[in-house]
Order: C-alpha cells, then structure tokens, then sequence
C-alpha cells in the first residue's frame, strides 16, 4: 500500500485517531444480494466460501482501478477512487473497474452453475463527493472509514438496485463528471436523503446494467 494512499498513511501514523481530511473521490459500494436467505440455508462453510467469491473479484477490480478498499461490512464493499486533476478519467477507471467485476462474476456463476452452487448477485452504485477519512474509535481499536452525506447516498442509490433491477446505478453527479453515456431510470425520493434523486445505468457498449 503507497504511502501517499490514505491507508498508507494511516499505517505510517500520519491520520491519528479523531483526525481526518476530506477529499473528493468517487464513492463505490456494492452489496451481495439474498445474504440473509443464503445465511440461513447454507452451512458455514459455504457460507464463507460464497463471500470470499464475491468480495474477491470485487477487491481484484477496485485495486485494478487505482482505488483503495476501505472496509467491508457484512456482505457490503465500500471502496473510494480519489480524484485528482482528471475527475473524468478516474470515473472511467471506477465503471471500468465495475465492468471487470461484472465479467469476473459472470464467469464465476457459470463455474458456481456446473458445479451445483448458489449464483452470487450483487448491487453497486457509483457516486462522486466530497468524503472525510477518519481515523476513528478508542485507543485500543480503530477502524479507518469514510464518512458524510456523500456516503449516506452512495448506499441509499446501491439499495435502488433491487427495485430497478439493475447491477450497477450511477448518481447524477457520477455522470455529469464522468461524460458517460447513460440513460436515467427517474428521480426517486431516497430514505434520509434531503432532494429526490435522479438515478442513471449506463448504456456505453459493454458496461455493466
């Protein structure tokens, strides 16, 4: 891990606990569909085995990207791609990054299929906003996560993907900054978000809908 990466950073002393910085970054947070039925119908075991199939080729991808994993929680990914002076660029590197989750997955479902194993399916939201790290607990265990509205909504737009029956959702503001093409689903009024969003899927040949 660089150390000029948060983590980094964080690993070498420089984000104490109870500091931060914010930044802007785009926002990634994907979440396995159906855990609650497959954690009380499959044995531990394959239990595990179903998260590690999942969260694998969802942190191969991230990392591929240039962004950084931040934590998982429960069958949920939150990740981060920091922007820089190219905020289009590292938009196509976070949907370029979720297309290579998408064939990864698809793959690993057709081997799941022959193999008599429950398919993974999965939700994920791209946003852009202004995050704060935060280094953040007591003295004997800290846990290092991103915070803030910007947070709140990337998940409140993942749990439209059920509903709208998609893979992936991007925000608006993931599509004015990135210039993708993509086609908008409606403005729908999210749980704790203050505005009625409007919520998009790409349609660029090959992304992941």
């Amino acid at each position: 891990m660089s150390g000029s990466s948060p983590g980094g950073r964080v690993l070498e002393g420089q984000i104490q606990c109870g500091t931060g910085e914010t930044i802007r970054a785009v926002i990634w947070l994907c979440d396995l569909r159906g855990f609650t039925t497959l954690s009380e119908t499959l044995p531990r075991d394959t239990l595990i085995g179903v998260l590690n199939c999942y969260f694998g080729p969802m942190c191969d991808a991230v990392a591929s990207g240039g962004g950084e994993v931040l934590k998982f929680i429960g069958d949920a990914l939150l990740a981060i791609f920091p922007i820089g002076a190219d905020p289009a660029a590292t938009c196509g590197a976070a949907l370029a990054a979720a297309a290579r989750a998408q064939a990864a997955l698809i793959e690993e479902n057709e081997r799941r299929q022959l193999a008599g194993l429950p398919r993974i399916d999965y939700g994920l939201a791209l946003h852009v906003g202004d995050v704060m790290y935060g280094n953040i607990g007591s003295d004997t265990r800290l846990d290092f996560t991103v915070i803030g509205p910007a947070v709140n909504l990337t998940a409140r737009i993942e749990s439209m993907c059920r509903e709208l029956g998609r893979r992936l959702l991007l925000s608006s503001e993931f599509v004015r900054l990135s210039g993708v093409s993509a086609q908008p689903l409606g403005i729908f009024a999210l749980k704790g978000v203050g505005a009625a969003q409007e919520i998009f899927v790409p349609i660029e040949a090959g992304a992941p809908g």
